[in-house]
């Protein structure tokens, strides 16, 4: 419930604040556990994505946001994992895999952080997606976000083409080759128009 009522006031703000474009929304499916692997340019992202779709999304955040007094409350109603940055996170990654195999979307953010450096390039992206993956053997669907937040030029979300985890790694293909699949997805997405 505070899920959708959240998602309702984020939905007035941002479509008062900023331009919107969704492109390939329809190639995320509507049911069953699926990965949305994501560039990571702005705090506005988490919602931006989940605002594109119908169904729930859980996401990571960072641990400490769920130790500020309101916030810290909020958050794991809003289907946020926590998780401690720089180092593994076994218990955020139990979660997140768990989340997967009880058909729920995960939203994740492979570069880490956001790329405060070049937002027409991809950081490298961590390990941490292509292990969920390869545990919860669920699809991933590449998105990318490009432009700017504002209303004058706006931003746009891309969903890409899913990934078939499982018949990938059944080809005898790694959680390394996974990775550069997913990067090759992105860049695509990327450089695309």
């Amino acid at each position: 419930m505070l899920y959708e009522s959240a998602r309702f006031l984020v939905k007035c703000y941002y479509k008062l604040r900023f331009k919107i474009t969704v492109i390939g929304e329809d190639r995320v499916p509507s049911s069953g556990p699926v990965m949305l692997v994501s560039n990571h340019i702005s705090d506005f992202d988490p919602p931006l994505i989940g605002l594109a779709l119908e169904r729930q999304l859980s996401f990571f955040a960072k641990s400490e946001l769920f130790e500020l007094p309101v916030i810290g409350k909020i958050f794991p109603s809003l289907n946020a994992i926590p998780v401690s940055r720089g180092k593994s996170d076994r218990a955020a990654l139990k979660t997140s895999i768990n989340a997967l195999k009880e058909d729920r979307c995960l939203l994740i953010f492979p570069e880490g952080s956001r790329n405060k450096e070049d937002v027409k390039k991809l950081q490298p992206l961590q390990q941490g997606a292509s292990f969920i993956a390869s545990k919860s053997e669920a699809p991933i669907v590449p998105v990318i976000i490009k432009g700017e937040y504002n209303r004058k030029k706006g931003v746009t979300i891309v969903f890409g083409k899913p990934i078939d985890t499982k018949e990938f790694l059944e080809a005898g293909n790694t959680r390394k080759d996974l990775t550069l699949k997913l990067e090759e997805n992105l860049n695509n997405l990327l450089f695309s128009e």
